[in-house]
């Protein structure tokens, strides 16, 4: 009596109720054998689209036409009277140019801004962007900070400073005691403040007075000026006196430090951003700068409503005995009311509200429990609540909470909930491994709300070793807790932006100076610019189940041998799209032969228009006028090539195709096999 067939059934309803098929892939999904994949809202497994330019011919150095890449993108949008929205990217020749660019049509077309604004010390460095109303802030760790309006760069900074008080000691007695400095404040008849003056010399006092001279502000419309004052012992400007009439140049001090303490704190520092800074993020209504060469642990903040003026003494270093030698590597602001500070081997935070508490601002910096840190600003993105993916354990967990997702030196993908870090990347640490780390600052990543995933492109190791660009992409669905291995993708830069017709539209930058300064549209086409799109998808190891729904649920019966007799398998595709599908042993690898090099190939059909009696429809052109058959079932028998089946205790499938000939979805498959009860896996 031959063994009966059994069947296990790939289908579980996950969709909506706009949705018509069953859905249940993800459950054996294997992320590291799987390729240039992803799963949409209804749980089906996808070949990716591609990626297409947007600029037909590549953008070249405005000095020298010399071939670039596309380093870096950031949207941009002006609101007021009217409505802008433009995309700033910064190309790099490999040697020595360094040039930002602007477009208004998503990257169709590019306006140049500036080159040696920059200077050739900037090739390589990763650019920082934060927009403050109509300002959008650049830094990339080499120049002073830039601003951009839309229509001109400057460098950033206030203009139209007060001028900068001289002092001296005055030996008569007085109530100065301690080391004080001084700055000045130009004033208009309607109250409007100028920017602050330059920090005035620092001298100490022993019971005596300051004498102070300037030279008189040349605007007509100052009336006088406001002066402030640090204490004896503090890094804090207190307001001192109002000093009456422009042509005022001199005053005299000797109110104590008990006199100033309650008045008025400046805000209008007037100093610039730190030259050289690597960082800008908006938090509690300043923008923050972080990290210079000088002081790579060190991050200022700005005055209040004006992000360009920071008090010369406004600072938090990030250091204590255990990160000396660690330096910041990006920011991100107004997270769980938090600044969060990640550096390569720590993450900080810092809580506060930027009053001024005993002479000291109320910032309060803490180190959290985070294991390592962060390889670049650039890797960092906040994921919603509700996020699933993996732990450690193999159960799939659920965010309760807004979390920030970063990559880190270690090479894995991590959460962080404002104290704790979390690995999440463990399906495709294997892939990772492939990370070349002395790269790592190029990491990037991007949110793609839509379909919710995010993608990390990341530099892996090739021929070209220390000079590798990001080249590969894993991404993580936390819709469904899955990952993908996008191994093809010479991206250097990412972003989102938004058009009159579209609310997300991903855009990213060649890499490869070889092809040139090209800005693609992402998730479009159906090839990579031009080239295959080779796709497949492979299951985990299949062992079978027991059937037993009525009582529990169905239990995998990993301890015998099955003989795999078919693949009842239903996917959608476009019509021109040829799927080929191989069967392996439970124990193959990812890269495994198929079992006898059988294969099968499912080929979605047409139907063509017929009359009514019978003859086809054909255009004038005498083409066949066909309706694409939206769903193909197919029985394959798993067969080898001298008719054999497998026979193990599990098998694995893969189904894959490399062509540019559109997409295709797995929408539910059945398969059939024969226990053989006979034949344990602990016989010999």
């Amino acid at each position: 009596m031959p063994y009966p067939i059994q069947t296990q059934v790939f289908s579980v309803f996950m969709g909506t109720q706009e949705g018509i098929h069953s859905v249940a892939l993800p459950a054996i999904y294997s992320s590291s054998g799987s390729r240039n994949l992803w799963i949409d809202k209804l749980g089906r497994a996808k070949k990716i689209l591609g990626y297409s330019k947007q600029n037909s011919s590549a953008v070249t150095t405005n000095t020298g036409s010399a071939a670039t890449r596309l380093r870096a993108l950031r949207a941009y949008r002006q609101t007021g009277a009217s409505f802008t929205r433009q995309l700033i990217g910064v190309f790099e020749a490999a040697a020595n140019e360094y040039e930002l660019w602007y477009s208004t049509d998503n990257g169709a077309s590019w306006t140049f801004i500036t080159d040696g604004d920059l200077g050739s010390g900037s090739v390589g460095s990763i650019p920082d962007f934060a927009q403050v109303d109509n300002t959008l802030f650049f830094t990339n760790g080499v120049v002073a900070p830039r601003a951009w309006n839309g229509s001109a760069l400057s460098t950033a900074g206030a203009s139209g400073k007060s001028p900068t008080p001289t002092a001296s000691v005055n030996t008569a007695s007085g109530q100065l005691n301690g080391t004080y400095t001084y700055k000045l404040i130009s004033i208009e008849a309607a109250g409007t403040r100028h920017a602050g003056s330059s920090t005035s010399n620092s001298l100490q006092y022993a019971d005596e007075q300051c004498d102070l001279s300037w030279t008189a502000d040349s605007d007509s419309d100052v009336t006088g000026y406001e002066l402030y004052r640090t204490t004896g012992t503090g890094a804090t400007f207190y307001f001192v006196t109002f000093i009456d009439v422009r042509t005022t140049t001199s005053y005299t001090d000797n109110a104590s430090d008990l006199d100033i303490l309650e008045n008025r704190t400046l805000q209008e520092h007037g100093d610039a951003p730190p030259t050289g800074s690597y960082f800008c993020e908006p938090h509690k209504q300043r923008l923050w700068w972080g990290r210079t060469n000088t002081n790579p642990r060190r991050v200022a903040w700005s005055d209040p409503g004006l992000p360009d003026q920071v008090g010369a003494n406004n600072y938090l270093d990030f250091t204590d005995q255990s990160s000396v030698g660690d330096v910041v590597t990006g920011m991100v602001g107004d997270f769980e009311g938090m600044l969060v500070v990640f550096c390569e081997r720590s993450i900080w935070t810092v809580t506060g509200t930027g009053q001024i508490v005993s002479d000291i601002m109320d910032w309060t910096r803490t180190k959290s429990n985070a294991v390592t840190g962060c390889v670049s600003h650039r890797s960092v993105i906040r994921v919603p609540a509700g996020a699933v993916y993996t732990d450690s354990s193999g159960n799939q967990v659920s965010t309760s909470r807004v979390m920030l997702s970063y990559m880190t030196p270690l090479g894995d993908i991590r959460l962080f909930d404002g104290n704790n870090d979390i690995v999440i990347s463990t399906p495709v640490k294997e892939t990772l491994k492939d990370f070349l780390y002395t790269q790592h600052k190029k990491v990037h990543a991007v949110h793609d709300i839509e379909n919710a995933h995010v993608v990390y492109f990341w530099p892996g190791t090739t021929p070209s070793g220390e000079d590798a660009e990001c080249n590969k992409a894993v991404v993580w669905n936390y819709r469904w807790g899955v990952w993908y291995v996008w191994p093809d993708m010479p991206m250097a830069a990412s972003t989102t932006v938004e058009t009159s017709t579209d609310t997300q539209i991903v855009l990213t930058g060649e890499a490869q100076t070889s092809k040139g300064g090209f800005c693609y549209q992402f998730f479009n086409g159906d090839s990579f610019d031009g080239s295959n799109i080779p796709s497949r998808w492979m299951t985990k190891v299949i062992y079978g189940t027991d059937n037993s729904w009525s009582t529990r649920s169905p239990q995998a019966q990993m301890a015998y041998i099955k003989r795999y007799r078919w693949l009842d398998v239903i996917a959608e595709a476009d019509a021109d799209v040829t799927l080929n599908i191989e069967w392996m042993g439970g124990s193959a690898s990812d890269e495994a032969v198929a079992r006898g090099g059988a294969s099968q190939s499912l080929e979605p059909l047409s139907m063509q228009l017929i009359t009514s009696n019978g003859n086809g429809i054909q255009t004038v052109a005498e083409s066949n006028i066909v309706l694409p058959v939206d769903s193909v079932q197919s029985i394959i028998n798993l067969e080898g090539t001298n008719g054999d089946y497998i026979q193990d205790v599990g098998c694995r499938i893969r189904i894959s195709d490399d062509s540019q000939n559109g997409s295709w979805s797995l929408e539910g498959m059945t398969l059939g096999y024969q226990l053989l009860p006979g034949a344990t896996r602990r016989l010999q």
